[in-house]
């Protein structure tokens, strides 16, 4: 029997996912394009964050056969009850997800609670932006893409639970297990800044890309990624069969 997470607010993460992507007709043609440049990001980043995650114990991962790491469904659900303390039944629960975390607008996103690891989503609040961003989520069984697209800025969102390499050698496996007193691997990129993270057993980035890398404050300093990586709430995801 499968172990739901049976809360009120992972309910409501459901109707919030699945019932409230209405799609402008702009949206709709742009779907298709929207979903190719996912599975572009995809790709790249899952052979990258894949290799972070690959630090639990078990056969061998490769490129061509990736390991599917255990996920803590246990944590999953009581970080849910910490994150929704404040929401004592059905209706604020749904309000508070709409008001504390932009909400995808195309129609692959109502597929996101059949992903089987947390998809995580930075909060309004620390996304700052001046007026609602375009936020497209591609979810898959093992893995997800968030793109969140401001004026001058892009975020992404990546999750795995799949591990596509191990590390080489002590040395390496070390540097891979380096994290900040938040548990976070910080480092510059040509267009920003990116913040990698292990949570539940599933490894996370989020990227931050500047129309001005070289001048833009929220990617010249870490302080921006960092607050969106602390920001990162549960938004839908569930157990598969037996976990």
């Amino acid at each position: 029997m499968r172990n739901q997470l049976n809360l009120t607010t992972i309910l409501a993460v459901s109707a919030v996912m699945s019932g409230s992507v209405a799609v402008d007709a702009q949206s709709r043609s742009d779907n298709s394009r929207d979903l190719r440049a996912a599975r572009t990001v995809t790709a790249q980043l899952s052979n990258r964050v894949g290799t972070v995650s690959a630090l639990q114990p078990a056969r061998r991962a490769t490129p061509d056969n990736p390991r599917r790491v255990a996920i803590d469904w246990d944590q999953v659900r009581a970080d849910i009850r910490a994150q929704n303390a404040r929401d004592n039944n059905f209706t604020t629960a749904v309000t508070a997800l709409v008001q504390r975390y932009p909400q995808p607008s195309n129609d692959a996103a109502a597929g996101a609670n059949q992903t089987r690891l947390p998809v995580l989503m930075p909060s309004r609040a620390a996304l700052a932006l001046p007026a609602e961003p375009r936020v497209l989520l591609f979810p898959q069984e093992d893995f997800f893409t968030i793109s969140i697209t401001g004026s001058d800025i892009l975020i992404e969102v990546f999750g795995t639970r799949l591990a596509h390499a191990e590390a080489p050698d002590p040395v390496s496996l070390r540097r891979l297990r380096t994290r900040d007193g938040d548990g976070f691997q910080i480092t510059r990129t040509e267009g920003g800044v990116e913040v990698n993270l292990n949570r539940y057993g599933a490894a996370y980035s989020v990227t931050v890309e500047c129309f001005n890398p070289e001048t833009d404050p929220r990617c010249t300093q870490p302080d921006y990624a960092r607050n969106l990586a602390l920001s990162l709430g549960i938004v839908a995801g569930s157990p598969d069969e037996g976990e």
